[in-house]
C-alpha cells in the first residue's frame, strides 16, 4: 500500500475500503439509486487491478479512483468520483496521478481514461493528454447506447 499526505488528505492505494463510504461517493455522483447495490460494489472494488484513494483527516473516504489492467501492458481509469464537499481542492488530480504513477510503476505504458465534455482541464491537471487519434468506442446498448 502506497500511503502519502497532501494538505490535509491522506492517499493510499488499497482496495480496503468501507463499502458505505464507497456507495455514498457512487451516490453523489448520481450512479446508484436507493436499491442496495452491495454484491456489485464489492466485486467492482474487488476486481480492480487496483484503486487509488483519498481520506480526509478523520479517515472518511472522500474520493478514488480505479484501474482495470493486465498488469503489463494496458491500463483504464475509471470511476473517478469526489465528495462535493472536496472537489475543487486538488483531491481528484491527485487520486488520478497517483494512479497512473502506480500503474506506471508495472511497466504499463498504455494508461488510458474516457472523460466527459468538460473534463478535459481536469485530466490535464492530471497529467493525461488527449488522444487526438483515437476515437472512444462503446460495445453494447445499456443505458440506451446502440453499436
Amino acid at each position: 500500500m502506497d500511503t502519502g499526505r497532501l494538505d490535509r488528505f491522506r492517499y493510499s492505494i488499497t482496495k480496503d475500503l468501507p463499502r458505505a463510504d464507497v456507495l455514498a461517493l457512487y451516490r453523489a455522483a448520481g450512479w446508484f439509486g436507493p436499491s442496495d447495490p452491495a454484491p456489485e460494489l464489492d466485486a467492482m472494488v474487488a476486481n480492480s487491478f487496483a484503486v487509488s484513494a483519498a481520506f480526509d483527516p478523520a479517515g472518511r473516504l472522500v474520493g478514488m479512483a480505479r484501474a482495470l489492467s493486465d498488469g503489463v501492458s494496458d491500463a483504464y481509469i475509471l470511476d473517478v468520483v469526489v465528495d462535493p464537499a472536496h472537489r475543487s481542492q486538488g483531491v481528484g488530480r491527485t487520486i488520478v496521478s497517483r494512479l497512473a504513477e502506480y500503474l506506471a510503476s508495472f511497466g504499463i505504458d498504455w494508461i488510458v481514461c474516457i472523460g466527459v465534455p468538460g473534463t478535459e482541464a481536469f485530466y490535464r491537471a492530471a497529467g493525461a493528454a488527449p488522444m487526438d487519434c483515437h476515437t472512444a468506442f462503446r460495445f453494447g446498448t445499456k443505458n440506451g447506447a446502440e453499436n
